[in-house]
């Protein structure tokens, strides 16, 4: 078999991009504010897509629901997420953000701009603007790709108890 350039692949480099990007975001808030990586992407799942079932944000963040019920838990604890029972289904959680997360969201965001700042601070503004349009175009092929692809079956402990 051939030597492979692992640093040039295109999975290589979004998923290495993604953790290095991630760990200077966590680097940077950590003691800045009381929320771990992982609290804050529910935060921005919810404030990106509204609100949701438990069941579609655990799909989403890719965890399981007892991961996921366990940053909610903390979440909740500090007023910044709302759960409630969903009228059309009794067994559902719906997620709610709550008054007190806007300000949260705000911080999030600086840290995010900041990172960003740094991720394409050698690129002109065309080099991110073709950036976002290639990105982009590469995330609409996925998502064709996946909608194409059967998806797995889950096994009975995957399913969501609620």
């Amino acid at each position: 078999m051939a030597k492979i350039d692992w640093s040039s692949r295109f999975g290589t480099l979004v998923h290495d991009t993604a953790r290095v990007y991630s760990r200077l975001f966590d680097r940077r808030a950590r003691g800045n504010f009381d929320l771990t990586r992982a609290q804050c992407r529910v935060l921005v799942m919810l404030h990106r897509y509204g609100v949701q079932t438990q069941a579609e944000l655990a799909e989403r963040m890719e965890l399981t629901p007892m991961a996921l019920v366990r940053l909610l838990d903390r979440l909740r604890e500090k007023g910044l997420v709302r759960r409630e029972r969903d009228p059309k289904d009794k067994r559902a959680h719906l997620l709610y953000l709550t008054h007190a997360s806007e300000a949260k969201i705000d911080t999030i965001v600086a840290f995010a701009n900041v990172t960003e700042r740094e991720a394409l601070a050698d690129l002109t503004p065309a080099e991110r603007t073709e950036l976002s349009r290639l990105l982009g175009k590469v995330l609409a092929n996925l998502t064709r790709a996946e909608a194409e692809c059967p998806a797995p079956v889950r096994r009975r402990e995957e399913v969501d108890p609620e």
